[in-house]
């Protein structure tokens, strides 16, 4: 029976909430990217997108393709700490998990598993010699 349910729930909707930020990231740039082009043809920002906050400061390609690589950085950033602080999560369940196994080990409560197989580094010999 696993511990902690709550916690393996809270790390798995972090790792959602990380790739659903990267997605949305990737998006949000390509947007900033694409919008950066239709100004830069047309010449002026639509009224409908002129409120958004940092619509206003693109204006040509070049400003687009720069908030795109900002948009992308920052969300990427983003996806990074909130996976990290997931598997921050997953390494206290298991060092608990680890810590508790070795305590019942340690207490004769428990018998020890047999160790790991040696591995080859050489690959088997086949019996035609090749």
């Amino acid at each position: 029976m696993k511990k902690f349910r709550a916690l393996r729930l809270v790390a798995l909707i972090w790792r959602v909430i990380a790739w659903i930020v990267l997605v949305l990231g990737i998006i949000g740039a390509l947007l900033a990217i694409v919008l950066g082009a239709i100004v830069g043809r047309v010449g002026d920002p639509s009224p409908l997108l002129s409120q958004v906050p940092g619509v206003s400061n693109v204006v040509d390609p070049i400003s687009g393709v720069v908030a795109g690589v900002a948009v992308l950085v920052v969300s990427l950033l983003q996806f990074l700490l909130i996976y990290a602080g997931s598997d921050v999560v997953h390494l206290a369940l298991d060092l608990e998990q680890n810590t508790r196994e070795t305590a019942f080990y340690l207490r004769g409560e428990s018998t020890m598993p047999p160790p790991p197989a040696a591995i080859a580094w050489e690959p088997p010999e086949t019996p035609n010699g090749k």
